[in-house]
């Protein structure tokens, strides 16, 4: 009840009384959990490969709590209740981990000063995830839409004070507020569009490929970007939120690269052994199932599935080998290894909030452990993963006991 419906431990109680259960009491409970929660530190599998790792900080009664995870398996590496999130408490919590044998590459990340002294001199590479770089530009879309709304039901509403007047003095006044309503509301309409525009494609700027699969280089992407940053500031010169965000962008985009990088070093080991035509399938295939996750309407989401569906069989059936067909499969399964958001982790967090919230503000690193241990387990019942945990996915055995047999074994 705790772990898997997050329940409060006076939830739990009453639920027990109902069901007429023994050791219903809030102490008993609250042991019970402490206990476990105190035996529940793990040794976690350790492959012997570079590892990417995603890396952020949430909050619990104004204390953070830092969560390290593992951008593939989704594996919680590590999960402290921290008195800060200086860069000298980050350093710490990845030197464990390296201390205890794990190989850190490149760890995504949001843009916050801490997390990135808190890598320096650890030879880790340091890549801006793509949410938190684009993330002062998406709230200004629905900024300009309900003004243009707003300008609209201004238009409407003096429209029908027009035709309610009824005097000749009186209409005249009406119909100049009117006309004066209409040029507002197409000056906001043109705003929204042209922010919408622009919006739309500051985001296609990041892709990696064009539209017919050739690859984008740094420069290439790094001056679409820029091209855009300097259309909204000559549209939108006015708004200092559109200039912030714009010098915000300006500042990080090289700390993008890195997803670059190991899309191109991931082309690279296939230049030998697939056309380029084929390559280019797997490429728009590959690009279009990210945009299909990224998507909130369902029918755009599923519409652009069935595309990156498309390419992808149109890649395996001009194979003519099952080698061939390996090729293919083995690139596209790659090129999903290349890590560009934190979006996994930023799921984790919001899993791990809710537990906080029902802690009535009592938090400690034991409650983290046993959340972590749960959490490391959970079997998915639909999605990507679905069948396999996170500690499934790491060590690729399937385990023969559910999370609670493990857990009630733990002493």
């Amino acid at each position: 009840m705790r772990l898997c419906c997050k329940s409060s431990i006076e939830g739990i109680s009453e639920s027990l009384k109902l069901l007429k259960l023994p050791n219903n009491s809030l102490g008993y409970i609250s042991q019970f959990l402490n206990l476990k929660a105190s035996f529940s530190v793990e040794n976690l599998p350790r492959k012997n490969i570079e590892k990417t790792v995603l890396a952020d900080e949430i909050f619990a009664c104004n204390q953070p709590i830092l969560v390290i995870l593992d951008a593939h398996s989704h594996l919680v590496l590590a999960i402290e209740l921290s008195s800060d999130r200086t860069g000298e408490t980050w350093n710490k919590c990845f030197s464990t981990l390296i201390s205890k044998g794990y190989k850190i590459k490149k760890v995504a990340k949001d843009l916050g000063s801490g997390l990135q002294k808190g890598i320096e001199g650890l030879d880790i590479i340091a890549q801006a995830d793509l949410f938190h770089l684009l993330m002062k530009f998406d709230p200004l879309i629905g900024t300009y839409e309900r003004k243009a709304m707003g300008s609209i039901e201004d238009e409407e509403r003096t429209s029908k004070v027009f035709y309610n007047r009824k005097s000749e003095r009186a209409g005249i006044k009406a119909i100049e507020k009117h006309i004066s309503a209409a040029k507002e509301a197409g000056k906001k309409i043109v705003q929204f569009d042209n922010f919408d525009y622009l919006h739309k494609e500051l985001h296609e700027a990041f892709n990696p490929f064009n539209w017919n699969g050739t690859f984008r280089t740094q420069e290439v992407v790094s001056g679409d970007v820029l091209a855009v940053l300097d259309l909204m500031n000559e549209a939108f010169k006015d708004n200092k939120k559109v200039e912030e965000a714009c010098c915000f962008l300006r500042k990080h985009i090289d700390e993008y690269t890195p997803y670059i990088t190991d899309v191109k070093e991931t082309l690279e080991l296939f230049n030998n052994n697939l056309p380029q035509y084929q390559v280019a399938e797997i490429c728009l295939s590959y690009q279009k199932n990210l945009k299909s996750i990224a998507v909130k309407d369902y029918w755009t989401a599923k519409k652009l599935k069935n595309e990156a569906d498309g390419h992808l069989n149109l890649a395996l059936a001009v194979s003519n080998t099952e080698c061939k067909k390996e090729f293919v499969l083995e690139l596209f399964s790659r090129l999903g290894k290349c890590i560009r958001s934190s979006s996994a982790l930023e799921a984790k967090n919001s899993i791990i909030r809710k537990y906080i919230n029902s802690l009535s503000g009592q938090i400690t690193q034991f409650h983290l452990n046993l959340i972590s241990f749960y959490m490391n387990r959970k079997v998915p019942i639909r999605g990507k993963y679905k069948g396999f945990s996170p500690m499934e996915r790491e060590t690729g055995k399937k385990e023969k006991l559910s999370f609670l047999e493990i857990l009630m074994q733990v002493e």
